[in-house]
């Protein structure tokens, strides 16, 4: 049969190939439908209604002048394909004509949930509207609505694919067969471009905008603000957010029940469990769902409004087979969806699947082994654990398994995503378990540890529970099985003396007592539960209640976990410290880097801190048993960022590093480099071995992010590597060459200052709007913002324009990194800014800050207006870290402009940021304006030119730019900033009477006079940027080669 199939499909495509006119390939397409559907009724009739549906007529299409009526090529069961001669001629054309024909159905009350395909017979592009255009369809033209494509879903006939063809025509017009639950399908069937999301997020809108005013919505949309607050370190904790993440839930359980129960329609007293998670009770799982935040849906009025949205799910739930899943298939929905704002970005950081079972791979799991991932995301490295342990282990029992296996993590979300990937992996077994399997996920915050301030009864501290502060007894958390049976004593009572008198302590004792018969009742630890019971019988009658029970029972789980586990593996946050705003968890952190010894020695570095580092301290601490081994993947800045050296040092606590990968070479992956460091357990202070530690070098190229182990490995390399930890300076790196630490200091590094900070760039980075002037003296400019700069720029200041004039006076010159080559500067581009230069009585320059005001006063009227709408833009647009600081502070940031030396003759120059120093010198005398240095540049100042001429030489040499590379920060494309690691390596300060130093700076001259010859030669119309810029350096290089050949060899004798 499917011989036959493709034969039909290809002698289709000859057909189609070879059609000019659209009717004739129409055709040959409704012929090969009766073909392959032959005799089969159902599929017949919707293929009649593909060929009536050419005539059918589509009421209200907004046009861009009135209403009229127009005819959709095929509008079906909810699909509406858009047939066309050619796409490549004729798609934008296309694309309009579904924009009409989805609004028509739309203002006909038909809603917007169509697949809407177009097609030339051979493509098929599928389309989806904007998300961000769903809550004014009502008022769109058809030129208006956007449609976005989903690439993954579009398809392309050719010579090879045909059987797949027959699978896609399956899956988008009929729909006949369930279809293997796949990571790609799943993510274009439930994805932010589905027709399910859209339909559902609308719904939920809603919905939701009738009932936020009720008490349990306002706290679980509140608490759900907290934890994410913590899980993002700063996030957009919008309801449009929550009401995505509350999909997802929704999403998660239904797709769980599907994999448990293999019923394709589920009655309303079903779907009704599956919300609130009892029906799986039934199915041998105890605490699939728990009172969370999303938790609202279930409650009977929001139940009601909400089943279209439940209906909508469970249907396209039935259309997928989700026996012998192998891959984490929610990854993708889960990472897109989590905050459609940073979709793209976050997309990139899920681990796949490959990579964990590489990782797991390394570890001889044994049955009774514990594993934690303490920051478990939808659950990828549990599955494959789950599934490493199973091959190791193949007589394991589900329970068992589940017993062992544990996850935590502070995003919601996550833990009802990975809840659903640990059913997924252990497969339907586990409805024939003895006894009901818990399944170990936990919300909470991995890195808290409840320990307050000690006294006379043991310790204290402070719990919060809604809006009321509570100091409980520490005792409380000695016990978790006491932890759990009393919190349920607290919710009954709560619950059946709400709105009546208050249960005194003795019924609350006798009732705790009678409830849990293993001792340790002390006192201290029955007060503390007791106000807890009051609390929570205060917060239900203020009507603010049916998560906290969830959340006191969940957020203080992991301190139960203390030295439990054989292995902690995972992929930890690799978001920086400077980016919490959560000021108690800012706090928590801080105290947690002090204690274990990983703030770094330079407080200055602390905010670039990833947290990735204290939980790789914390969880080998606190989690690990003695012999315990741990596995983190993490960001490559852990290789050589200097905030780190207390990791790669040994100076950190709680563990020692046993094994380093580097996967720097691999792609797709993150979106930084990244590596795996692999360690075990160890409280004391230890040092590397001066011999190395193992690693490996990964490398390759895969056909995409994510893919399983054995899709990859034909296309991996594994170099076994050993690593060693190298010292330069005051950095250190993990390198694969041994080198001898570096002690002396170089003598210009303390002399080179970085820039001053001439942003936003609309602000101060301008052209001429008029013909150059013949001089800068005393004239009234035309000028704007220069566009070339726009394209880099970041929200809020993208596409900010200005147009005026100004005085001359105003007007300077400035250099960005493409305006730095080796020997040369090129085109330093036009800055205005608010100061003036004054000379002292010694006839010394001064640079003099002028506010808006002051320029005014001092009767410069077009620089006044230019500063103060800066001056307005920027009180707009800045910042919550800088609400306190003006546009004119900030250009002056830590005195860097006012600062610069304009006195000195020559500046010596390099770029901040690139793969190599860049060094130039700059002649003030040979510029038409004064020079200012950006902060994006470093700026040495010398009246000596040989001096000068000698620090280019040295910057643009080989050596040292090899020397340096190590301790690098990597992006993507290799190593990315220079900053001050070109002047960790020594050399001597310039001595005119040293023969190699006065050769060298003479050779630097000769290199400065023949690179000015030759950029006289290349194409002055085409910008100087990106793969251009670093082609223009190196042809630079090569053109010099006898003169670079001379300076390296010299260079290197005297760094040695």
């Amino acid at each position: 049969m499917s011989k036959q199939r493709t034969e039909l499909i290809k002698s289709y495509f000859q057909k189609v190939k070879t059609a000019n006119k659209e009717l004739t390939k129409k055709e040959a397409f409704k012929d090969l439908l009766n073909r392959l559907y032959s005799g089969e009724k159902e599929i017949e009739k919707i293929i009649d209604a593909i060929s009536a549906g050419a005539e059918r007529t589509v009421l209200n299409i907004p046009r861009k002048d009135k209403l009229h009526k127009g005819s959709a090529d095929t509008l079906y069961n909810k699909i509406i394909i858009e047939f066309e001669n050619d796409l490549r001629v004729s798609l934008k054309h296309a694309k309009e004509q579904l924009a009409g024909y989805l609004l028509g159905q739309f203002n006909s009350g038909e809603g917007y949930n169509f697949t809407l395909i177009v097609s030339d017979f051979i493509t098929w592009k599928v389309f989806s509207p904007d998300v961000s255009q769903l809550d004014r369809l009502e008022s769109l033209k058809e030129d208006e609505l956007k449609l976005n494509e989903i690439p993954s879903a579009s398809f392309v006939l050719n010579e090879h694919n045909a059987e797949d063809f027959y699978f896609w025509i399956d899956r988008f017009l009929f729909r006949e067969q369930k279809q293997r639950a796949t990571l790609k399908r799943i993510e274009e069937s439930f994805g932010y471009q589905s027709n399910v999301f859209i339909e559902s997020y609308r719904e939920l809108t809603k919905h939701f905008n009738e009932v936020k005013k009720y008490g349990e919505v306002q706290v679980s949309f509140e608490q759900w603000k907290k934890f994410l607050s913590i899980a993002y370190g700063s996030f957009d904790a919008s309801e449009n957010n929550f009401l995505i993440h509350t999909y997802l839930s929704v999403f998660s359980k239904m797709l769980a029940y599907a994999v448990v129960s293999n019923d394709d329609y589920i009655e309303e007293d079903e779907l009704k469990g599956i919300i609130n998670g009892s029906i799986f009770n039934k199915y041998n799982i105890q605490n699939f769902v728990d009172n969370d935040f999303y938790h609202w849906i279930g409650i009977d009025r929001n139940f009601r409004g909400l089943k279209k949205v439940f209906r909508l799910i469970a249907q396209e739930i039935s259309s997928y087979d989700f026996n012998n899943v192998d891959e984490d298939i929610l990854k993708g929905v889960y990472q897109e969806l989590i905050d459609l704002d940073t979709r793209h970005a976050l997309g990139e950081y899920y681990t796949p699947d490959w990579l964990c079972e590489r990782i797991v791979n390394e570890f001889q799991f044994k049955a009774a082994d514990k594993i934690l991932d303490p920051a478990c995301g939808s659950g990828s490295f549990l599955r494959a654990a789950i599934h490493r342990i199973k091959e190791l282990n193949p007589k394991i029992s589900v329970e068992e398994l589940s017993n062992n296996i544990y996850g935590i993590d502070i995003h919601p979300l996550s833990v009802q995503i990975a809840k659903t990937t640990m059913l997924l992996a252990l497969g339907k077994e586990i409805t024939k378990a003895k006894k009901p399997v818990h399944i170990n996920i936990i919300l909470a915050n991995t890195l808290l540890a409840p320990e307050g301030v000690k006294n006379l009864f043991g310790g204290e501290f402070i719990m919060h529970i809604d809006k009321e502060k509570l100091w409980l007894n520490t005792q409380v958390f000695e016990d978790v099985h006491l932890f759990d049976e009393a919190l349920e004593v607290c919710e009954d009572l709560a619950e059946q003396s709400m709105n009546k008198k208050k249960e005194t302590k003795q019924t609350f004792e006798n009732n705790l007592r009678r409830r849990y018969k293993n001792g340790g009742l002390i006192p201290q630890v029955i007060d503390s539960f007791y106000q807890i019971y009051e609390t929570l019988k205060l917060v239900k009658e203020k009507g603010r209640d049916s998560i906290w029970k969830f959340i006191v029972q969940n957020l203080y789980k992991p301190y139960f976990l203390n030295k439990n586990f054989d292995y902690v593996i995972g992929n930890p946050p690799w978001f920086t410290y400077s980016s919490i705003k959560n000021e108690e968890y800012q706090n928590l952190l801080n105290s947690l880097a002090e204690k274990y010894n990983v703030k770094p020695v330079s407080v200055k570095n602390f905010p670039n801190l990833e947290i990735a580092a204290i939980f790789l301290s914390y969880c080998s601490s606190y989690f690990l048993n003695d012999n315990g081994k741990l596995a983190f993947v993490l960001p490559r800045s852990f290789f050589s960022a200097d905030h780190h050296d207390n990791t790669r040092s040994g100076k950190a606590k709680g563990f020692r590093l046993t094994q380093i990968w580097d996967l720097n070479d691999v792609s797709p992956l993150f979106r930084i480099p990244s590596g795996v460091l692999f360690a075990e357990k160890a409280e004391v202070k230890k040092s590397l071995l001066a011999s190395g530690l193992e690693g490996i070098s990964f490398a390759g190229n895969l056909p995409v992010h994510n893919c399983n182990l054995k899709t990859a490995t034909p296309k991996l390399t594994e170099e076994i590597t050993k690593w060693f930890y190298i010292k330069q300076g005051k950095s250190s790196a993990f390198s694969t060459r041994k080198a001898k630490a570096q002690t002396k200091i170089n003598p210009y590094k303390s002399l080179f200052k970085r820039g001053a900070e001439l942003s936003p760039r609309a602000f101060y980075f301008i052209e001429l709007t008029q013909e150059m002037p013949s001089d800068w003296e005393d004239r009234i400019l035309n000028i704007k913002t220069t566009e070339a700069l726009n394209g880099d720029a970041k929200a809020p200041w993208k596409n900010l324009s200005f147009t005026g004039k100004i005085e001359s006076n105003f007007i300077f010159r400035t250099a960005l990194s493409k305006s730095i080559l080796p020997f040369a500067l090129y085109k330093p581009d036009l800055v205005v800014l608010p100061i003036t230069i004054e000379t002292d009585s010694n006839k010394r320059k001064e640079i003099k800050l002028l506010s808006a005001k002051e320029i005014l006063q001092e009767g410069y009227r077009d620089a006044a207006k230019w500063f103060q709408n800066a001056d307005n833009i920027w009180a707009i647009h800045r910042t919550e870290k800088n609400k306190k600081i003006g546009a004119l502070e900030y250009t002056n940031w830590n005195n860097k402009l006012q600062s610069q030396n304009l006195n000195a003759p020559y500046l010596v120059l390099y770029n901040a940021s690139a793969k190599d120093a860049n060094a130039t010198v700059v002649k003030r005398k040979d510029l038409d304006l004064e020079f200012i240095a950006d902060t994006v540049t470093y700026a040495f100042n010398t009246a000596s030119l040989k001096e000068a001429y000698y620090l280019t030489a040295i910057l643009n040499s080989t050596t040292p730019n090899l020397m340096m590379k190590d301790f690098q920060a990597r992006g993507l494309f290799g190593a990315r900033h220079v900053h001050k690691k070109i002047l960790d390596i020594y050399y001597p300060k310039f001595d005119e009477k040293d023969l190699k130093h006065l050769r060298i700076a003479e050779l630097s001259e000769t290199a400065h006079k023949t690179v000015s010859t030759f950029l006289k030669t290349i194409d002055k119309t085409k910008k100087v940027e990106g793969l251009r810029l670093g082609k223009i350096r190196l042809d630079i290089k090569k053109h010099l080669s006898k003169e670079m050949k001379e300076i390296d060899k010299i260079v290197k004798q005297i760094i040695g």
